[in-house]
């Protein structure tokens, strides 16, 4: 984790136990990020209930398997428990749930202007560009533009209706992206595809507002 003082940019992305969701998005963000406007960001993980020190989950760490670079992320990473250096360090702090959120903040008081669950972070880009709000020049400037038009983000579009019988994929809040620990294989890959793709669209949507500033 980067210290706190430290000149370079630095976002960090938070889930529950720091295994799947977390580090899948970490690596979307600093493979995308590596040669762009945003190249010299670091990107770090972390969980809010984590245990330090275990493996990436394999139906995430698969997921990795076609990047350049992937399997080698996925065989070295170790969880993280969250801390409040990690979140006071961080210009811009990107989340799995509405709760770890709320935990980001009793953990750091004072730092939500800077915390956005990833679902809603995608939806006040798409704010921005509506707008055609100036671009940030940086991550700090990004995580202020996104608090500015926190609450106009559109909800995601409601997933489809369920038969009786049929174990939900997607929770009531839909700025949650699932977790797919405890549901059967297939929803599991689902839930961390979810992860993948809009990590991948918030992460180009960061860098073309950089982009713009260059």
């Amino acid at each position: 984790m980067r210290a706190i003082g430290d000149p370079n940019p630095f976002l960090l992305v938070v889930c529950t136990a720091n295994v799947c969701r977390s580090p899948l998005a970490q690596r979307v963000f600093q493979d995308a990020f590596a040669s762009s406007a945003l190249a010299g960001t670091g990107v770090a993980s972390a969980g809010v209930r984590a245990e330090d020190g275990r493996p990436m989950c394999a139906v995430s760490a698969a997921a990795l398997d076609d990047q350049v670079g992937g399997p080698e992320f996925a065989a070295a990473h170790r969880s993280h428990l969250l801390t409040e250096q990690d979140v006071r360090s961080a210009d811009l702090v990107l989340v799995m749930e509405r709760d770890h959120r709320s935990a980001v903040v009793r953990l750091a008081p004072g730092s939500q202007a800077k915390v956005f669950t990833l679902r809603e972070a995608e939806g006040l880009l798409g704010v921005l560009a509506e707008r055609e709000s100036g671009p940030a020049a940086d991550l700090a400037g990004l995580a202020r533009a996104l608090h500015s038009v926190r609450g106009f983000a559109p909800l995601p579009p409601e997933p489809p209706k369920r038969r009786w019988f049929q174990r939900p994929v997607e929770p009531e809040d839909p700025f949650t992206i699932v977790d797919g620990h405890g549901l059967e294989d297939d929803l599991h890959a689902s839930a961390v595809a979810t992860v993948a793709s809009t990590a991948a669209r918030v992460a180009a949507a960061l860098i073309a507002r950089t982009a713009q500033a260059a």
